[in-house]
């Protein structure tokens, strides 16, 4: 594989987080070592982004998600291939595809628990044969909350039955491609039941989550459930590594806000837009509300931060893991997603890499730790209240 004429490539650089971290990867380019090109539908915005970067030794691949043949080719000249082309419950099992044909490692920053649920039950036997690593949710979902449980619940005694809740906070916004992607989730969350996933099978002494909304005194403001896809990664990486968690272990996530108002004014219209996707014409409208490839300036990034607070409780002892930065879903995200990749080849050449389709934790554990902390991010763990 060192043959091959990039170390990195970035499919759907275009878009608006594939911009970022195709500028990301330029910066990183000289400290770090690697040959990168960028690849997407359009060689005319593949140039103009090239142009823009100001790097013209970055390689312009076209490639189409539509033409398998076309990704295999791409494909075929990466080590690892970075997928921000989303939504990927449309676009992204070809590529996935093309990566085990032409051998090649793969990350993405998905956020859909069914295109991460798909890729796991068809690809990972195949991944393991022909000796590739496939890694979904490299960026805000969902390297915070799989990072922050693992560091917490390897704190806790492993023999005790143990709890992990993730407590997320954010002012940030979202773009036209996340809201895509986010309708189409729900879209299929509401219509195709039959994809709901099974947290594989419950050991007897696995302590009871309630998962409703409440007030929280763990961390002092209104929790929500989050139906998103980090519990699914986060109880993968569980069963896959039951000396750092316990056989019995649980898991919640929630958002949080200060208030229970403020709580009404979120959920009146989350639940509206779950009514609305049901119907072709309220979808369609939903659809054209942001366009993909739009998104939040550099100076409301600027403004934005999170932080994910995972406190788990074994017995009467408690841990708490805390990881925080600037903007999660897009600065941050590029970060996470570049770091990741660095980290993949990292253990690669040191052939550490395991293959099949692994979580973040699983494929790349405490050498992405202490990237993300080298980088700015805050990862901490201590007892809580401390």
């Amino acid at each position: 594989m060192t043959t091959r004429p990039y170390d990195i490539i970035l499919f759907g650089a275009t878009g608006f987080t594939g911009r970022l971290v195709a500028a990301r990867l330029a910066e990183k380019q000289s400290p770090e070592g690697f040959r990168f090109a960028i690849a997407g539908r359009s060689i005319e915005k593949l140039e103009q982004l090239r142009q823009q970067i100001g790097d013209m030794e970055m390689g312009c691949i076209r490639a189409d998600s539509g033409d398998l043949q076309s990704l295999e080719a791409m494909t075929a000249q990466a080590t690892i291939l970075i997928n921000t082309a989303g939504p990927f419950n449309w676009y992204g099992e070809s590529v996935v595809k093309a990566c085990i044909t032409t051998g090649t490692h793969y990350l993405d920053i998905t956020g859909e628990p069914a295109f991460v649920h798909q890729v796991y039950s068809r690809y990972h036997q195949e991944a393991q044969q022909v000796g590739v690593c496939l890694v979904n949710c490299c960026g805000f979902d969902s390297i915070p909350a799989d990072l922050a449980t693992w560091l917490t619940a390897r704190s806790l005694p492993r023999e005790s039955p143990k709890t992990v809740r993730t407590f997320l906070r954010t002012n940030a916004t979202f773009s036209g491609g996340t809201w895509t992607t986010a309708i189409h989730a729900i879209y299929r969350r509401t219509v195709h039941r039959e994809e709901r996933l099974s947290s594989g099978p419950r050991h007897p002494d696995t302590p009871r989550l309630d998962l409703k909304i409440h007030f929280s005194r763990l961390v002092d403001r209104w929790a929500i459930p989050m139906p998103v896809v980090d519990p699914h990664i986060v109880k993968r990486s569980a069963r896959q590594l039951p000396d750092d968690y316990g056989e019995a272990f649980a898991y919640g996530q929630f958002f949080t806000l200060s208030s229970f108002w403020k709580v009404v004014r979120l959920i009146v219209p989350i639940a509206a837009v779950f009514i609305l996707v049901r119907f072709a014409a309220t979808r369609n409208w939903l659809f054209n509300r942001f366009r993909p490839g739009t998104g939040p300036s550099a100076e409301t990034r600027s403004k934005s931060r999170f932080e994910v607070r995972a406190i788990g409780q074994a017995g009467k002892l408690q841990m708490e893991t805390i990881v925080s930065g600037g903007d999660p879903g897009y600065d941050e995200t590029a970060k996470m997603l570049t770091e990741a990749a660095f980290t993949m080849r990292d253990r690669l050449a040191a052939h550490r890499l395991i293959s099949g389709v692994r979580t973040p934790v699983e494929a790349l554990g405490m050498d992405l730790v202490d990237r993300l902390r080298k980088e700015g991010i805050r990862i901490e763990t201590h007892p809580h209240g401390q």
